[in-house]
């Protein structure tokens, strides 16, 4: 990465920072930064060295917050407090001619001029750079489903009966203090042919089997969960076929475990009013219901709207580099608004790299899962993070 490429970033969120802060705290700072500028020129001995140029800073940064106007009024002040009241040599008290400070006056106000316009531009660069990404999303999202192994389609009912598949549980650590709050388990497939989870199941779903292999897939969970501790709560993936399916209101009844169900459609449910029926049941029974992968395309962030769930976990094409892509900023920015305001849990999946995690603890992400934190393996898995601990006293 270019070391333009790096500051991008660092810049981009700089600018929100400011953007956001209260207009009033904006103001004074300004002052007290126009104040610090004409006590540097006076202490340096007055116009005639070249440190009136550290009136350009005060000028720039007011475009931020305020935009032409406030980088103009900026412009006007700083001319009035480097021009009238600042002599050419403070030791001398030779005063300024009038012709003098009113040119910088003018270049000061050039220059509040340019940089508003320069601002005005990469933000409009950035909204379209934002609607391209989102309508690349968009098709993206139209085909996010695995699919279909033809050649795994045989062995299906030998998996099911032999239960030839085993549970891995993959750490979920608050982001506040590092300690594990939630562990998603994750079921691995012992028969050949070595394929992927997600086409193993696409496949089960394809011969009718699709409920049974979920369900025989959270009952291993469950058994393999007994080492965990009874605090910390264990997510298991479902579909809406699933939920609706009576035998897992059985399951959740007949363990005193905590859960969090993760529903895993990737297309649009076409009756969620049924479908919030079935969790309604499952939250009575304690469960907590989970929007898996949320912000990979639209039907995901339909999931949130209609289900309310109690814990959003964002996808890692979301997640990963989120500093570098206006898209995942703006969507990572709406997503912790809608969980602080719904007072759901939000997880960030798929975090591998010091920087992701960083910055999404400093956005106000809740908890993290990934390879960085902790790789799916077998229980008992450690009881806190060292590293998010280490990211919290930076």
């Amino acid at each position: 990465m270019s070391t333009s490429e790096a500051t991008a970033p660092l810049l981009d969120r700089a600018i929100m920072r400011v953007s956001r802060t209260n207009p009033w705290i904006s103001a004074a700072s300004l002052a007290v930064l126009v104040g610090l500028c004409w006590v540097i020129v006076y202490a340096s001995g007055g116009t005639y060295t070249a440190t009136p140029h550290v009136f350009y800073l005060p000028v720039i940064l007011a475009t931020v917050p305020f935009g032409l106007r406030g980088a103009l009024v900026t412009a006007v002040v700083s001319a009035v407090a480097v021009g009238p009241f600042m002599p050419v040599d403070v030791a001398a008290g030779v005063e300024q001619q009038p012709i003098s400070w009113v040119i910088r006056g003018l270049a000061f106000l050039l220059i509040g001029a340019v940089a508003s316009l320069s601002l005005a531009v990469r933000e409009r660069f950035l909204d379209q750079q934002l609607s391209i990404e989102l309508r690349a999303a968009m098709r993206r999202s139209a085909a996010t489903g695995p699919g279909v192994d033809l050649g795994l389609l045989p062995a299906i009912p030998d998996v099911l009966a032999g239960r030839r598949f085993h549970s891995v549980y993959q750490p979920i650590f608050s982001l506040n203090d590092g300690r594990l709050i939630s562990v998603e388990a994750l079921t691995r497939f012992d028969t050949e042919p070595a394929r992927t989870p997600d086409l193993w199941f696409a496949a089960a779903a394809e011969v009718g089997l699709g409920v049974d292999l979920e369900l025989a897939a959270i009952e291993a969970a469950l058994e393999g969960a007994e080492a965990l501790g009874p605090t910390i709560s264990l997510s298991v993936n479902a579909s809406p076929a699933t939920i609706a399916d009576p035998r897992l209101l059985e399951i959740v009844r007949g363990t005193a475990r905590r859960i969090t169900v993760e529903v895993t459609e990737h297309d649009v449910i076409e009756d969620y009013h049924l479908l919030e029926q079935h969790c309604g049941a499952l939250r009575a029974e304690g469960v907590r219901i989970a929007v898996d992968d949320a912000g990979a395309g639209v039907a995901s962030l339909q999931h949130i709207v209609q289900l309310t769930p109690e814990v959003i976990k964002l996808d890692m094409s979301l997640t990963q580099q989120v500093g570098e892509s206006p898209l995942r900023r703006a969507l990572a920015g709406a997503l912790i608004e809608f969980a602080q305001a719904s007072g759901a849990l939000l997880v960030v999946e798929g975090i591998e790299d010091e920087d992701d995690l960083d910055v999404w603890t400093s956005l106000g992400a809740h908890a993290a899962q990934g390879y960085l934190v902790g790789r799916p393996g077998p229980l008992p898995t450690l009881l806190s993070s060292p590293l998010i601990a280490q990211t919290r006293t930076r």
